[in-house]
């Protein structure tokens, strides 16, 4: 066995954690780039009292709030933009995984130069990061992307209809700070969307072509108790416990994604979000237990080690087990308001093989079970 582990160098959580901003950021910058989607958190108070306490302690703030839905290239060129006319030295993004990734490029093009589109996997002109990335803080406001612990930055333009990565060990957050407390308002629609992507990302980093044993240690323990929790943030917002939870698995997934890769879930989801604009969480979501399924009928039973703690019950076989954590994850998809066909996300037979086409991506690659196109194309076609 041998594998290569990234992570965050510090990570910081702790329901509450916004009150040691300050003190967190004064060791990376001066002016910093406060990346956000505006929105709740300016509603909240929250980004107030935030830039209130950081210009309190010396700390200078430029607010970019145009990360409103998943990264474009237009949204990041514009808060590049942003951070050079102001000569901000470090970056920090607080929302959704849009707006971390958001920021997180835009840290990585600052000392670059020119235009993210440079430096996108399979979409631009595969130029590399030359100059190290300004310090980035990764800070998320839902439990879901496990952005804030990843090397990539996902950028999505429905118009050029691609959905690929900036990707960079150096663009790791030097700190990512996870308050838990931050999710607490959420609506139950993001809650399960984005409580669905950590919890994809967890069990397909379990069974991917580079899983590894440190990660798989990670993805069995939190992946049941993740399917536990959303249940709880659904119905209730309010109950921190599950938020915590909840928040500790997308710190988990995003590191699990980071070392052991995704599946063909991811890469289905990524062809959805490039074509239709369908949300990341939902996509991935509604597709993980036909995906596990489909791995399933071709040998792959590692599901199985996750069935004693979903299922708290014994198997006569591996595959039998396997299912049955398919079926717990398809029945946890339709309990927090998943779609449960691709027909219901607007997918037709004719786009699929343009659909089919935009999956082949990096998470497809690491898909236990081989995906050609055409094999895809054909997966896509059954669930319409």
């Amino acid at each position: 066995m041998g594998f290569e582990f990234y992570t965050p160098p510090h990570i910081v959580f702790e329901s509450g954690a916004i009150k040691k901003f300050p003190s967190i950021c004064a060791g990376f910058g001066k002016h910093y780039l406060i990346v956000t989607g505006g929105g709740s958190l300016r509603r909240s108070g929250v980004l107030d009292t935030l830039l209130h306490d950081m210009e309190k302690t010396g700390i200078r703030c430029t607010v970019y709030d145009g990360a409103k839905e998943e990264p474009t290239p237009e949204t990041v060129d514009s808060a590049v933009k942003c951070g050079i006319d102001a000569n901000i030295d470090a970056v920090l993004g607080i929302g959704g995984g849009s707006a971390m990734d958001t920021a997180k490029a835009a840290a990585g093009v600052i000392p670059n130069g020119g235009s993210v589109t440079r430096f996108l996997e399979g979409a631009g002109t595969g130029d590399k990061i030359v100059e190290d990335p300004l310090p980035f803080i990764a800070v998320p406001t839902t439990a879901g992307t496990g952005t804030e612990a990843t090397k990539n930055a996902v950028i999505m333009s429905t118009e050029g209809k691609f959905k690929v990565s900036m990707r960079d060990e150096r663009l790791i957050a030097r700190v990512a700070v996870v308050d838990p407390a931050l999710t607490v308002s959420v609506p139950p629609g993001v809650t399960a969307a984005s409580g669905m992507d950590a919890i994809c990302q967890l069990i397909e980093s379990l069974t991917t072509r580079q899983a590894n044993d440190f990660c798989d240690a990670m993805a069995l323990y939190h992946a049941p108790r993740a399917m536990k929790a959303l249940r709880c943030a659904y119905a209730d917002g309010g109950d921190l416990e599950a938020r915590e939870t909840m928040s500790l698995a997308a710190l988990v997934s995003g590191i699990c994604l980071a070392n052991s890769g995704l599946g063909a879930a991811h890469g289905i989801g990524a062809g959805l979000g490039a074509v239709l604009g369908v949300t990341h969480g939902v996509a991935c979501g509604m597709l993980l237990p036909h995906v596990m399924r489909y791995n399933i009928a071709h040998g792959i039973t590692k599901y199985a080690m996750l069935a004693d703690a979903v299922c708290d019950k014994t198997f006569v076989s591996e595959k039998e087990a396997a299912l049955a954590v398919s079926g717990a994850v398809a029945k946890l998809c339709v309990d927090v308001g998943l779609p449960v066909r691709l027909g219901e996300l607007g997918v037709t037979a004719d786009i699929a093989e343009e659909l089919a086409e935009k999956s082949m991506g990096s998470s497809m690659s690491k898909n236990p079970v081989t995906f050609t196109q055409e094999e895809c194309a054909k997966f896509i076609l059954s669930l319409i």
